[in-house]
Protein backbone atom coordinates (compact mmCIF):
# COMPACT_ATOMS: atom_id res chain seq x y z
CA UNK A 1 0.00 0.00 0.00
CA UNK A 2 1.42 3.64 -1.18
CA UNK A 3 1.03 6.50 0.69
CA UNK A 4 -1.61 7.84 -2.01
CA UNK A 5 -3.93 4.92 -1.32
CA UNK A 6 -4.57 4.97 2.69
CA UNK A 7 -7.75 4.45 4.38
CA UNK A 8 -8.92 5.69 7.37
CA UNK A 9 -7.81 2.63 9.34
CA UNK A 10 -4.28 2.24 7.22
CA UNK A 11 -3.40 5.88 8.55
CA UNK A 12 -0.47 3.55 10.45
CA UNK A 13 -0.67 0.93 8.46
CA UNK A 14 2.71 -0.20 7.09
CA UNK A 15 3.54 0.79 3.27
CA UNK A 16 4.23 -3.27 3.41
CA UNK A 17 2.07 -5.54 5.83
CA UNK A 18 5.32 -6.59 7.54
CA UNK A 19 5.64 -9.96 9.26
CA UNK A 20 2.49 -11.08 11.74
CA UNK A 21 0.47 -8.35 9.95
CA UNK A 22 -2.99 -9.69 9.58
CA UNK A 23 -4.52 -9.41 6.95
CA UNK A 24 -8.41 -9.55 7.69
CA UNK A 25 -7.88 -6.64 9.16
CA UNK A 26 -8.11 -5.33 5.63
CA UNK A 27 -11.05 -7.31 5.09
CA UNK A 28 -12.67 -5.29 7.94
CA UNK A 29 -11.64 -1.85 6.16
CA UNK A 30 -12.94 -2.33 2.95
CA UNK A 31 -15.73 -3.94 4.35
CA UNK A 32 -16.82 -1.15 7.03
CA UNK A 33 -16.92 1.28 3.70
CA UNK A 34 -19.43 -0.84 1.97
CA UNK A 35 -21.63 -0.35 4.98
CA UNK A 36 -20.99 2.95 5.72
CA UNK A 37 -22.34 3.52 2.01
CA UNK A 38 -25.10 0.90 2.70
CA UNK A 39 -25.92 2.69 5.95
CA UNK A 40 -26.37 6.17 4.27
CA UNK A 41 -28.27 4.63 1.31
CA UNK A 42 -30.45 3.85 3.98
CA UNK A 43 -30.96 0.51 2.63
CA UNK A 44 -32.13 -2.35 4.60
CA UNK A 45 -30.40 -2.37 8.17
CA UNK A 46 -28.48 0.50 7.42
CA UNK A 47 -28.13 0.87 11.40
CA UNK A 48 -25.25 -1.63 10.63
CA UNK A 49 -23.38 1.63 9.92
CA UNK A 50 -23.12 2.20 13.20
CA UNK A 51 -21.02 -0.78 13.35
CA UNK A 52 -18.99 -0.12 10.23
CA UNK A 53 -18.12 3.05 11.76
CA UNK A 54 -16.98 1.61 15.40
CA UNK A 55 -14.48 -0.84 13.49
CA UNK A 56 -12.75 1.99 11.23
CA UNK A 57 -12.58 4.08 14.61
CA UNK A 58 -10.77 1.22 16.66
CA UNK A 59 -8.78 -0.33 13.70
CA UNK A 60 -7.20 3.38 13.14
CA UNK A 61 -6.28 3.24 17.03
CA UNK A 62 -5.04 -0.32 16.93
CA UNK A 63 -2.88 0.47 14.08
CA UNK A 64 -1.52 3.62 15.07
CA UNK A 65 -0.26 2.05 18.39
CA UNK A 66 1.11 -0.75 16.70
CA UNK A 67 2.79 1.95 13.99
CA UNK A 68 4.51 4.10 16.82
CA UNK A 69 5.92 0.51 18.78
CA UNK A 70 7.62 -0.26 15.43
CA UNK A 71 8.99 3.09 14.80
CA UNK A 72 8.81 5.49 17.39
CA UNK A 73 9.98 9.26 16.71
CA UNK A 74 8.94 13.00 17.12
CA UNK A 75 7.52 12.54 13.58
CA UNK A 76 4.42 10.55 14.38
CA UNK A 77 1.67 12.61 14.44
CA UNK A 78 3.13 15.13 12.43
CA UNK A 79 3.17 12.94 9.17
CA UNK A 80 -0.34 11.37 9.66
CA UNK A 81 -2.14 14.59 10.66
CA UNK A 82 -0.39 15.43 7.34
CA UNK A 83 -1.49 12.50 5.58
CA UNK A 84 -5.38 13.14 6.79
CA UNK A 85 -5.63 16.78 6.35
CA UNK A 86 -4.04 17.20 3.38
CA UNK A 87 -6.77 15.25 1.79
CA UNK A 88 -8.93 17.06 3.68
CA UNK A 89 -8.81 20.38 2.75
CA UNK A 90 -8.77 19.14 -1.03
CA UNK A 91 -11.99 17.44 -0.66
CA UNK A 92 -13.65 20.23 1.30
CA UNK A 93 -13.01 22.69 -1.48
CA UNK A 94 -14.84 19.66 -4.12
CA UNK A 95 -18.00 19.75 -1.96
CA UNK A 96 -17.93 23.16 -1.48
CA UNK A 97 -18.02 23.65 -5.27
CA UNK A 98 -20.92 20.74 -5.16
CA UNK A 99 -22.83 23.13 -2.11
CA UNK A 100 -22.80 26.11 -4.03
CA UNK A 101 -23.83 24.50 -7.39
CA UNK A 102 -26.97 22.64 -5.18
CA UNK A 103 -27.61 24.91 -2.32
CA UNK A 104 -30.77 27.02 -2.91
CA UNK A 105 -28.91 29.55 -0.73
CA UNK A 106 -25.02 29.92 -2.21
CA UNK A 107 -22.18 31.23 -1.24
CA UNK A 108 -23.20 31.86 2.89
CA UNK A 109 -19.81 30.88 3.73
CA UNK A 110 -19.35 30.08 6.82
CA UNK A 111 -22.94 30.84 8.86
CA UNK A 112 -22.39 27.36 11.02
CA UNK A 113 -19.15 28.15 13.02
CA UNK A 114 -19.42 23.91 12.94
CA UNK A 115 -18.35 23.88 9.39
CA UNK A 116 -14.86 24.68 10.45
CA UNK A 117 -14.22 20.98 11.65
CA UNK A 118 -16.31 19.32 9.43
CA UNK A 119 -16.35 21.15 6.12
CA UNK A 120 -19.02 21.80 3.89
CA UNK A 121 -20.15 18.13 3.94
CA UNK A 122 -21.02 16.27 7.07
CA UNK A 123 -18.63 12.72 6.59
CA UNK A 124 -15.53 14.88 6.17
CA UNK A 125 -15.51 15.22 10.02
CA UNK A 126 -13.97 12.23 10.50
CA UNK A 127 -10.63 13.41 8.86
CA UNK A 128 -10.29 16.44 11.30
CA UNK A 129 -10.83 13.90 14.48
CA UNK A 130 -8.62 11.22 13.47
CA UNK A 131 -6.08 14.01 12.95
CA UNK A 132 -6.82 15.29 16.42
CA UNK A 133 -6.70 12.51 18.38
CA UNK A 134 -3.67 10.85 17.18
CA UNK A 135 -2.10 13.39 19.07
CA UNK A 136 -2.97 10.68 21.70
CA UNK A 137 -0.91 7.78 20.77
CA UNK A 138 2.42 8.44 21.26
CA UNK A 139 1.54 9.48 25.22
CA UNK A 140 -0.36 6.35 25.79
CA UNK A 141 2.02 3.99 24.35
CA UNK A 142 4.56 5.63 26.50
CA UNK A 143 2.50 6.09 29.34
CA UNK A 144 0.76 2.73 29.85
CA UNK A 145 3.91 0.09 30.50
CA UNK A 146 2.35 -2.24 33.22
CA UNK A 147 -1.19 -3.99 33.36
CA UNK A 148 -1.57 -1.65 36.35
CA UNK A 149 -1.54 1.08 34.21
CA UNK A 150 -3.48 -0.19 31.56
CA UNK A 151 -6.50 -1.23 34.19
CA UNK A 152 -6.62 2.80 35.34
CA UNK A 153 -6.92 3.50 31.59
CA UNK A 154 -9.53 1.02 30.84
CA UNK A 155 -11.35 2.63 34.22
CA UNK A 156 -11.11 6.44 33.13
CA UNK A 157 -12.54 4.97 29.74
CA UNK A 158 -15.41 3.52 30.78
CA UNK A 159 -16.12 6.70 33.76
CA UNK A 160 -15.67 8.76 30.44
CA UNK A 161 -17.83 7.09 28.00
CA UNK A 162 -20.43 7.44 29.68
CA UNK A 163 -21.18 11.01 29.80
CA UNK A 164 -19.87 11.11 26.14
CA UNK A 165 -22.85 8.75 25.62
CA UNK A 166 -25.24 10.83 27.12
CA UNK A 167 -24.23 14.04 24.12
CA UNK A 168 -24.34 11.47 21.70
CA UNK A 169 -28.02 10.35 22.89
CA UNK A 170 -29.48 14.02 23.74
CA UNK A 171 -28.15 15.04 20.19
CA UNK A 172 -28.35 18.71 21.87
CA UNK A 173 -25.29 19.34 19.83
CA UNK A 174 -25.02 20.79 16.31
CA UNK A 175 -22.98 18.08 13.66
CA UNK A 176 -20.00 16.91 14.53
CA UNK A 177 -19.64 16.88 18.41
CA UNK A 178 -22.72 14.07 18.33
CA UNK A 179 -20.30 12.17 16.33
CA UNK A 180 -17.43 13.17 18.02
CA UNK A 181 -19.00 11.98 21.33
CA UNK A 182 -20.18 8.25 19.88
CA UNK A 183 -16.19 7.81 18.23
CA UNK A 184 -13.90 8.96 21.00
CA UNK A 185 -14.59 6.01 23.28
CA UNK A 186 -14.20 3.66 20.48
CA UNK A 187 -10.93 5.52 19.30
CA UNK A 188 -9.33 4.78 22.73
CA UNK A 189 -10.65 1.65 23.24
CA UNK A 190 -8.95 0.54 20.00
CA UNK A 191 -5.58 2.27 21.46
CA UNK A 192 -6.23 0.26 24.95
CA UNK A 193 -6.64 -2.69 23.42
CA UNK A 194 -3.36 -2.80 21.04
CA UNK A 195 -1.56 -1.81 24.31
CA UNK A 196 -3.14 -4.94 26.04
CA UNK A 197 -2.37 -7.58 23.89
CA UNK A 198 1.62 -6.08 24.34
CA UNK A 199 0.85 -6.25 27.86
CA UNK A 200 -0.92 -9.83 27.57
CA UNK A 201 -3.96 -8.52 29.48
CA UNK A 202 -6.57 -8.45 25.82
CA UNK A 203 -9.44 -9.93 28.88
CA UNK A 204 -9.61 -5.71 30.15
CA UNK A 205 -10.69 -5.07 26.70
CA UNK A 206 -13.23 -7.23 27.36
CA UNK A 207 -14.40 -5.94 30.72
CA UNK A 208 -14.11 -2.74 29.57
CA UNK A 209 -16.00 -3.06 26.02
CA UNK A 210 -18.66 -5.22 27.63
CA UNK A 211 -19.19 -2.40 30.54
CA UNK A 212 -19.44 0.63 28.13
CA UNK A 213 -22.29 -1.47 26.28
CA UNK A 214 -23.88 -2.64 28.79
CA UNK A 215 -24.10 0.70 30.54
CA UNK A 216 -25.10 2.47 27.30
CA UNK A 217 -27.71 0.39 26.03
CA UNK A 218 -29.51 -0.20 29.94
CA UNK A 219 -30.13 3.85 29.90
CA UNK A 220 -30.69 4.87 25.88
CA UNK A 221 -32.07 1.32 24.58
CA UNK A 222 -30.22 1.56 21.00
CA UNK A 223 -28.14 0.08 18.77
CA UNK A 224 -25.31 2.70 19.11
CA UNK A 225 -24.61 1.65 22.63
CA UNK A 226 -23.52 -1.82 21.76
CA UNK A 227 -20.46 -0.43 19.61
CA UNK A 228 -17.85 -1.40 21.96
CA UNK A 229 -18.48 -4.66 22.65
CA UNK A 230 -19.34 -5.46 18.92
CA UNK A 231 -16.28 -3.75 17.44
CA UNK A 232 -14.12 -5.83 19.62
CA UNK A 233 -16.37 -9.13 18.41
CA UNK A 234 -15.64 -7.96 14.82
CA UNK A 235 -12.11 -7.09 15.27
CA UNK A 236 -11.54 -10.60 17.14
CA UNK A 237 -12.71 -12.08 14.19
CA UNK A 238 -10.98 -10.06 11.60
CA UNK A 239 -7.91 -10.61 13.62
CA UNK A 240 -7.89 -14.35 13.87
CA UNK A 241 -8.95 -14.91 10.76
CA UNK A 242 -5.77 -17.29 8.77
CA UNK A 243 -5.66 -15.38 5.15
CA UNK A 244 -2.19 -15.36 2.97
CA UNK A 245 -3.72 -13.57 -0.09
CA UNK A 246 -2.78 -10.27 -0.34
CA UNK A 247 -6.26 -9.58 -2.29
CA UNK A 248 -7.36 -8.08 1.45
CA UNK A 249 -5.33 -5.32 1.62
CA UNK A 250 -5.14 -4.07 -1.94
CA UNK A 251 -9.33 -4.25 -1.60
CA UNK A 252 -8.55 -2.24 1.10
CA UNK A 253 -6.71 0.63 -0.66
CA UNK A 254 -10.33 1.27 -1.96
CA UNK A 255 -12.03 2.02 1.22
CA UNK A 256 -10.88 5.78 1.91
CA UNK A 257 -11.68 6.82 -1.72
CA UNK A 258 -15.35 5.16 -1.08
CA UNK A 259 -15.82 6.97 2.15
CA UNK A 260 -14.58 10.44 0.69
CA UNK A 261 -16.64 9.81 -2.86
CA UNK A 262 -19.76 7.88 -1.86
CA UNK A 263 -21.92 11.56 -1.24
CA UNK A 264 -21.40 12.40 -4.05
CA UNK A 265 -22.21 9.18 -6.65
CA UNK A 266 -25.30 8.66 -4.18
CA UNK A 267 -26.28 12.14 -5.70
CA UNK A 268 -25.66 11.15 -8.90
CA UNK A 269 -27.94 8.36 -8.17
CA UNK A 270 -30.60 9.95 -7.44
CA UNK A 271 -30.35 11.93 -10.58
CA UNK A 272 -30.24 9.36 -12.64
CA UNK A 273 -32.87 6.96 -11.24
CA UNK A 274 -34.60 9.67 -9.28
CA UNK A 275 -35.41 10.00 -5.46
CA UNK A 276 -37.60 7.34 -5.09
CA UNK A 277 -35.24 4.57 -6.53
CA UNK A 278 -34.40 1.60 -4.31
CA UNK A 279 -32.05 2.14 -1.35
CA UNK A 280 -30.33 -1.39 -2.74
CA UNK A 281 -29.36 -0.87 -6.09
CA UNK A 282 -28.59 2.71 -4.97
CA UNK A 283 -25.67 1.68 -2.74
CA UNK A 284 -24.49 -0.85 -5.37
CA UNK A 285 -24.81 1.88 -7.91
CA UNK A 286 -22.79 4.09 -5.37
CA UNK A 287 -19.87 2.11 -4.36
CA UNK A 288 -19.52 0.40 -7.55
CA UNK A 289 -18.62 4.11 -8.81
CA UNK A 290 -16.73 4.94 -5.93
CA UNK A 291 -14.49 1.88 -6.59
CA UNK A 292 -13.84 3.10 -10.54
CA UNK A 293 -13.56 6.61 -9.33
CA UNK A 294 -10.96 5.75 -6.86
CA UNK A 295 -9.09 3.77 -9.32
CA UNK A 296 -8.86 6.78 -11.81
CA UNK A 297 -7.31 8.64 -9.04
CA UNK A 298 -5.17 6.64 -7.63
CA UNK A 299 -3.78 6.82 -10.99
CA UNK A 300 -3.41 10.40 -11.63
CA UNK A 301 -0.73 11.90 -10.86
CA UNK A 302 -1.30 14.51 -7.83
CA UNK A 303 -4.55 13.30 -7.17
CA UNK A 304 -3.22 10.20 -6.15
CA UNK A 305 -2.58 11.26 -2.86
CA UNK A 306 -6.16 12.40 -1.97
CA UNK A 307 -7.88 9.09 -2.10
Amino acid sequence: MTDATFSPAAVAAPARPLAGYRRGLDIGRITAAFFIVWDHAHAPGWQIGYLALALFLFLTSFLAVQSYERRPGPGFWRKRAVRLLMPWLFWCAFYRVIYEILSDAPFQWLSDPYSLITGPYFHLWFLPFTAVWLVLIPPMSRLIQSQTALAAAMILLVAVSVPLGTVHAGMAFELPVVQWAFSLPLFLLGAFHAIALRLGAGWMSWVAATAISAVLVALYGEFWGAQALLALIVFEVLWRLPIKATWPTFAAGYAFGVYLLHPFFMLVAYKVFGVEVNPIPAALFTFACTLVATEIIHRTPFFNRFA
